[in-house]
């Protein structure tokens, strides 16, 4: 280990001295130590938008974040916007602390349980740069851990094109803890001279493979130690685990083509546009287990007592029509006065094995946006399907927004979110080695009202989610649906505080859930502090900063590996616990190093580390990183 340092340091040291002899000989105008500017080669300006999905909207662009504030802070996880609990590792299965319900529009089988790892349509990044931009990024922790990320945007004339890979590797601490995990997308956007026909093709891979240990078989035996007994790391291999032997395969595809029309005279009056999308995805998961650990399994076989392997596999093909007066890759609009409409229909088939279905499901969709008097924005959308699992289920939903000062991104708003769905087909029929439901749920009634007020990044919103026939997995890992109402009430607040050379990015979130059956810490927080300075001639970039995350206790929701899913329990609280951790960057040019030191004060705090029962987190843990930026 020790060389492994003395090489890692001694690669820093010459990647920075070589860097630094670059700019002497290349950089006569030097810039600020925390963010980027549009004058300086190294920094060159790149933004980025959601991509257009089916149910577009007009882009809004942001700056990519230059800064060294973000060095750091390569797993998602780790981000000051996220705050979540996991299985003590990155990259395997989260879950929010913060309730939030959002459903997409049509079919679902099953709801992974990876929403910061794993890539959606909705998830990609539509760049606009002059010609290219690249990033690469590697972090390397003890023991063994290994993430990367390599990006390369490009424009050439008419095409554009992005591929984007992720990868996460972890051997983790316990007893059959091992992780890998692999992400990619590609995008090509190619529109004709002038813009009268267009294409956009995008693919997203996701494959993540993980030995399942369960988690612990003793919670308490664990958070009970006393310093002297505490084992050290090296050691941790000795705790007892739930499973020895199981594992879990996953792998997405996700295959999207958008094509349209923007229909104009030879005059150029605009007519509208025609837009057709087609969409592929299959989803595939594996659980295989052998030795079978009946305290888990509870002597419970419906196909073989000596193993089990669950699997689960579903596609969906669907193609969408719709008109539209504005075009899919229209920037948000400055006018004073505006209405845009879009409407259409869409056509989803639904193929399933292991439980099997088979479907086909109509739904009319309409969108709008209209501005008035300049400062008002509304907002408006439905749907209601027709034919399959999918028949009368609706979406409505509204915004309106009053814009204070809209050069400073100023508003207050007002949304309304309603839902009347069936839900995932999983908690209405599934088959198993050990498990086996067939359950006729009636529709989902779902309520969220939000008021809202932004200004920059600055953001603070009172929340109100009123759930009916809510649905959850109970401790005997069956869906089971709460006898009433289940109403959630949010106060949350986000502030990206810069002066000068010092950061604070703050995240604070205060809820409440009048059933049992959503379980949400009353106060649960995140805090990421740093300064950043200048030495050798203000060539070389430095920056020290911390990490606070906390969030009271309540009763957490445990992991099911076999089911891939959280489910409801009240025997074990978890929270009250303080977690710290501390970096060291360094920046020269378009290269950033990092140092992060984690959960410092694991063993000082106790040892109740858990944001998951039964999962304890990483104690003190090292990471070393790379980030390096391209521009052409």
């Amino acid at each position: 280990m020790r060389k492994i340092l003395a090489y890692f340091f001694a690669l820093c040291c010459l990647s920075i001295a070589l860097s630094i002899q670059a700019q002497e000989t290349t950089d006569t105008n030097p810039k600020d130590s925390t963010g980027a500017s549009a004058l300086s080669p190294d920094y060159m300006p790149v933004s980025y938008a959601h991509l257009p999905t089916e149910q577009y909207e007009m882009l809004s662009y942001r700056p990519v974040d230059t800064s060294m504030i973000y060095t750091p802070q390569s797993n998602p996880l780790s981000d000051p916007l996220n705050i979540y609990q996991s299985l003590g590792i990155f990259s395997q299965a989260h879950k929010d602390m913060i309730f939030n319900y959002e459903r997409p529009t049509g079919f679902s089988m099953i709801t992974m349980p990876f929403p910061l790892y794993f890539r959606r349509q909705r998830d990609l990044r539509y760049y606009d740069v002059s010609t290219s931009y690249s990033k690469l990024n590697y972090t390397y922790g003890i023991e063994t851990e290994n993430s990367f990320q390599a990006l390369h945007t490009q424009k050439v004339r008419q095409l554009r094109f992005t591929v984007d890979l992720n990868g996460y590797s972890n051997q983790g601490y316990f007893i059959h803890q091992n992780a890998n995990m692999f992400t990619g997308n590609a995008i090509i956007h190619y529109a004709t001279p002038k813009n009268r026909y267009g294409v956009l093709v995008s693919y997203i891979f996701n494959h993540g493979k993980y030995s399942e240990n369960g988690g612990l078989t003793d919670h308490n035996a664990f958070v009970d130690r006393t310093p002297l007994s505490a084992n050290p790391i090296r050691e941790l291999g000795s705790y007892a685990m739930l499973f020895s032997n199981a594992s879990t395969l996953i792998n997405t595809h996700n295959a999207y083509l958008m094509q349209y029309v923007n229909l104009e005279n030879k005059k150029g009056f605009y007519f509208g546009t025609f837009t057709h999308t087609f969409q592929f995805k299959r989803t595939s998961s594996l659980f295989f287990d052998h030795d079978l650990n009946n305290d888990y399994y509870q002597d419970v076989y419906y196909i073989n007592t000596d193993t089990t392997r669950d699997t689960i596999q579903y596609f969906t093909i669907s193609n969408a029509l719709q008109w539209s007066n504005y075009r899919p890759f229209d920037t948000v609009s400055s006018q004073n006065y505006f209405i845009r409409f879009a409407g259409g229909i869409r056509h989803e088939y639904v193929g399933a094995f292991m439980p099997f279905y088979r479907g086909n499901t109509m739904t009319l969709f309409a969108r709008t946006n209209i501005r008035l008097f300049t400062v008002w924005d509304i907002f408006g959308g439905i749907s209601y399907s027709f034919f399959g699992y999918n028949d009368n289920d609706a979406r409505a939903y509204a915004k309106a927004t009053f814009a204070i000062n809209r050069k400073t991104r100023h508003y207050i708003g007002f949304t309304a979110d309603f839902y009347r769905v069936s839900p995932d087909y999983f908690y209405s029929y599934y088959i198993g080695n050990n498990s086996l439901w067939y359950n006729n749920w009636p529709k989902q009634n779902n309520l969220k009202v939000s008021a809202y007020w932004t200004r920059k990044d600055y953001k603070v919103s009172f929340n109100y989610y009123l759930m009916h026939h809510y649905i959850f997995l109970n401790s005997s890992y069956i869906p089971e649906m709460s006898p009433k109402g289940v109403s959630v009430i949010q106060l949350q607040g986000e502030a990206p505080i810069r002066i000068k050379n010092f950061y604070l990015d703050v995240k604070l979130a205060l809820q409440h859930s009048t059933k049992s059956a959503i379980s949400v810490p009353l106060f649960a927080g995140k805090l990421s502090t740093g300064y950043c300075f200048r030495i050798f001639k203000r060539r070389l970039n430095i920056q020290i900063g911390g990490d606070l995350m906390f969030n009271t206790a309540y009763y957490a929701d445990g992991y099911n590996p076999l089911l891939h899913q959280f489910y409801h329990q009240e025997e074990t609280k978890i929270g009250n616990y303080l977690y710290f951790d501390l970096h060291l960057s360094f920046r020269v040019k378009r290269i950033s190093f990092f140092v992060r030191g984690g959960n410092l004060l694991a063993g000082l705090m106790g040892y109740g580390y858990f944001t998951t029962p039964n999962y304890p987190m990483q104690a003190q843990n090292v990471r070393f990183g790379i980030n390096w930026r391209f521009y052409d």
